[in-house]
């Protein structure tokens, strides 16, 4: 997964992550840099169209369905972790007049 905001896609060069992240005053006092970093893993879950239309006719609502399918999380395998190191977003600034 990448964001819009990852690492690979806001800077092309080491010295333009240091002048963004300079600009927008992100180093700390002690000089560094907190980068956030997202982890996900993924897999999917299967339930067949006539499972669905017989959970409609029973009165199920969609609340009821997403955590029927959470339960089933469980029993998921799950694929390897992907890591998705992003540039913190620049802090809002005010002008004052």
């Amino acid at each position: 997964m990448i964001s819009k905001n990852n690492l690979t896609r806001s800077v092309k060069t080491i010295k333009q992550l240091v002048s963004r992240c300079e600009t927008y005053g992100e180093f700390d006092k002690d000089g560094k840099l907190s980068l956030p970093v997202e982890k996900t893993e993924h897999s999917s879950i299967s339930i067949s169209k006539a499972k669905l239309l017989e959970f409609e006719a029973n009165g199920m609502n969609i609340i009821e369905l997403h955590q029927k399918l959470e339960e089933q999380a469980e029993e998921c395998e799950w694929s390897e972790t992907s890591l998705d190191i992003q540039i913190p977003k620049p802090k809002l600034r005010t002008k004052i007049f």
